[in-house]
């Protein structure tokens, strides 16, 4: 064997050493509470870090409208983010509503939030993995929308570039995904 052959099996020794001693991060336990809401399963983290109270909904439900869903059965998985949420990290929602489309276009109404600020996160999960689908360099694979149809660039939006007022008179959003 030559020096570079010896030194090529060294360094593959090392390396799968290295890999085989690293420890996978350990799963997170599952600590929310499901409930169903208008025909959506609502997953509410227990340890919420927000400013807005939902314990009791708003007399008028929040109306959800999403267009250019790709598939007519496939969940849609909305969800919501207060103004101290890490948005638009799947862990740090407020809440999540899951919907079955019954065609193209989806009318969901979420009748459990208070008045307040909020930013949308939705996909639809084509596979039903449970996650949105993503390539190797972080973008999504599944259709995504964000509130106030904000098309990301270069990043991931942040909450001001998707935030939305709810109240008695503005208690509608309408999102186009994005394929």
């Amino acid at each position: 064997m030559s020096a570079k052959t010896i030194g090529f099996v060294a360094c593959l020794l090392i390396l799968s050493i290295a890999i085989s001693s690293c420890k996978s991060p350990a799963k997170p336990k599952e600590t929310t509470s499901m409930k169903k809401i208008d025909s959506a399963v609502v997953k509410e983290p227990e340890n919420k870090n927000t400013d807005t109270d939902t314990g009791k909904g708003a007399s008028v439900p929040l109306t959800v409208i999403i267009k250019n869903l790709a598939s007519s059965t496939a969940p849609v998985i909305v969800g919501v983010y207060g103004t101290k949420n890490k948005f638009p990290d799947p862990h740090g929602q407020l809440k999540e509503y899951k919907f079955k489309p019954k065609g193209k276009n989806l009318s969901a109404k979420i009748t459990d939030l208070k008045f307040g600020t909020y930013a949308l996160a939705i996909y639809q999960d084509l596979n039903s993995s449970g996650k949105i689908n993503k390539n190797l360099i972080g973008i999504p694979t599944e259709p995504y929308g964000f509130s106030n149809n904000y098309k990301p660039k270069v990043k991931a939006p942040g909450f001001d570039d998707c935030k939305f007022d709810y109240s008695a008179k503005t208690n509608s959003v309408t999102i186009t995904m994005i394929k």
